[in-house]
């Protein structure tokens, strides 16, 4: 009957329980006929038998003696079905159905098995991997994800990403992200996100957009490394590099400080005998101090490297700094010439780094230049591809903004072009350079995600040009400086060893309608706040004083006033880190401008500071 509906089976029969148990130990079956009554045995037994024995075999009861409560008793056992005698149409469809659970049970688990094995190798990678819906909602956070953001599993599920990555901060590149993601399906760069415990983590993110088997959009794939200790290698190495530039502009510096100094000595000498001339030599003196505070923050700012977050950056304002360092520090046989297109497009980057490598090949220039000649800074945007033409090596279609930097210097034969971006490779005397500064611009260019070519002949000169993809988004406009606010008699102290620049900052806040309190140093500062505790409205501070540094002043006065508003003024916000748990207000820099001070002030006592 069986083989008659198609069930091509080999049946084999036994009698007795022994039989039945030597079958069961020494062979492999599919399924399981029994009756319920048996001479010498019962079919319960039987069931009890092969569920120890071959618990995954389908078991059915045919039987013609069964009744209905032995028949539900059986099935609570573990029988897959029961089919009576009397109706044997029943049992062919009873075993394709037993057949058929079974198979679907073992391809669930075959399933689960392989779920399970890959969780585990995924759980195994180094890298974040984490799954998203299209609402951004978190479905899956492997386990280097919760060692490298803190978050546990449990903790994301169903959690928007951009919450618990950036805090809610959604940052530039997140538009970049969804836009490629829309285009391309898939995205690749890097990221600054943050921990549960709100620490700074720098990853490179692969976004790639999963699809289910109709083709339709399911879920977002993110596989991030963490690259923030890779990053701060690069930086010093970055920074090593900056150095040995700077240091072939010290005496550059130093020649034009002199420049900028002599005006201001002068002045003064003048002005105790001719104060008759009191205001062009004023606007002279004044000139001369902010050429030299610009000089002291671009070398400064260089050597620094202060930033390591990409920003939108104005490409043609980075250029416009360098011709003025180049002004201040090259040769006066080498003229500089600066040709800047139309509103260039902005690009995306760190300042401090696309300026290093300005600088480098700058240098470079001036060295192949040793009898004086010319360099040409350029900016223009370019469509790469819109023309049809070739793309250069390393080029992906699209807007991008050129920077060129052209000498009529040396040049180079065509053998040391091949060699010029290799690390350690100098085409300079030994112990002119360390043959890094090319193979370090290259690199930072096409972190940016841009490229570099060069293009030399000896005798006339070098060219190179480095292109940045454009950002769609408009660089901010500068708008024009507001009236600067004043005071309306609020009381401020102002803390600092300086004479001079107390006394500088008394006289214009107090022009500018408040009240000054000076104090020489930190006990000072204690002792003027105690006998005016419930007068003073805010206290600017330096931060290296003798006796008494700005942080013990800034603790020592909070304790007398713990509401009280504290500004610091120094040389780099850098130095608020060592005074980070006294939730500074407001920072100011030094040399400190009538502006930045007033505006700092003003801010603050209308509630818009920290």
């Amino acid at each position: 009957m069986l083989r008659v509906d198609g069930l091509d089976c080999h049946i084999v029969a036994v009698k007795s329980a022994s039989d039945f148990e030597w079958e069961l130990r020494n062979r492999n079956y599919d399924l399981i006929l029994s009756d319920y009554s048996l001479p010498s045995f019962d079919g319960l037994s039987g069931l009890s038998m092969a569920k120890e024995l071959a618990p995954h075999v389908p078991f059915i009861f045919f039987s013609g003696t069964i009744g209905e409560e032995s028949a539900v008793e059986s099935l609570k056992k573990g029988a897959a079905d029961y089919v009576i005698k009397q109706r044997p149409h029943r049992l062919v469809p009873a075993i394709k159905q037993a057949l058929q659970k079974v198979a679907a049970t073992t391809l669930l688990k075959q399933t689960e098995e392989k779920n399970r094995e890959q969780a585990e190798l995924l759980d195994k990678a180094t890298d974040a991997i984490l799954v998203c819906d299209l609402e951004h909602r978190i479905i899956y956070w492997n386990r280097s994800a919760e060692q490298i953001y803190g978050w546990t599993a449990e903790e994301v599920r169903e959690k928007d990403v951009v919450q618990v990555l950036f805090h809610g901060d959604m940052p530039p590149q997140m538009q970049e992200l969804k836009k490629a993601i829309e285009e391309k399906g898939d995205w690749t760069g890097e990221l600054q996100e943050l921990t549960k415990d709100n620490k700074t983590v720098l990853v490179e993110c692969r976004a790639t957009l999963i699809h289910n088997e109709q083709r339709q959009p399911k879920s977002l794939l993110f596989i991030n490394t963490d690259i923030t200790q890779r990053k701060q290698l690069e930086e010093q190495l970055l920074r090593s590099q900056r150095l040995e530039s700077l240091g072939v502009l010290v005496s550059g510096i130093a020649h034009d400080l002199n420049n900028t100094l002599a005006p201001v000595l002068m002045g003064a000498d003048v002005l105790r005998r001719a104060p008759a001339e009191k205001d062009n030599i004023l606007n002279m003196m004044e000139n001369s101090a902010r050429r030299g505070v610009d000089m002291i923050k671009q070398m400064l700012a260089f050597a620094r490297g202060d930033s390591t977050q990409k920003t939108l950056v104005p490409i043609e304002s980075l250029v416009n700094e360098m011709s003025k360092t180049l002004i201040h520090t090259f040769p006066k046989n080498i003229q500089c010439e600066v040709t800047v297109a139309e509103k260039p497009w902005p690009v995306f980057g760190i300042p401090t780094q696309l300026y290093q490598v300005l600088m480098n090949l700058c240098v470079n220039a001036r060295d192949a230049m040793p009898n004086g000649g010319k360099l040409t800074l350029a900016v223009e945007n370019i469509n790469i591809g819109a023309d049809g033409g070739p793309f250069p090596r390393g080029a992906k279609s699209g807007k991008h903004v050129c920077v060129k930097v052209a000498d009529t210097g040396t040049g180079m034969a065509p053998e040391q072009l091949e060699k010029i971006f290799r690390p350690f490779y100098s085409t300079k005397a030994p112990g002119k350079g360390t043959g890094l500064g090319l193979s370090t611009s290259r690199g930072i260019i096409e972190s940016h995600g841009g490229f570099m070519t060069v293009t030399s002949n000896v005798g006339k000169g070098t060219e190179f040009k480095f292109h940045l993809p454009a950002m769609s988004e408009t660089a901010p406009s500068v708008s024009r400086e507001p009236a600067l606010p004043r005071g309306n008699g609020e009381s401020i102290l102002v803390v600092d060893d300086e004479a001079v620049v107390v006394a500088v900052v008394r006289t214009t806040l107090e022009n500018y309608g408040y009240r000054v309190l000076a104090a020489e140093n930190g006990l000072e500062a204690v002792a003027t706040l105690s006998k005016n505790r419930d007068t003073v409205n805010l206290v600017i501070t330096g931060l290296d004083m003798p006796l008494m540094g700005g942080g013990a002043t800034t603790a020592a006065l909070r304790r007398i006033r713990p509401d009280l508003k504290v500004i610091v003024a120094g040389g780099s916000e850098k130095e608020l880190e060592g005074v980070k748990g006294l939730q500074i207000n407001g920072f100011i820099p030094k040399p400190i401008t009538v502006g930045k001070l007033l505006t700092t002030i003003h801010d603050l006592m209308a509630g818009n500071g920290k």
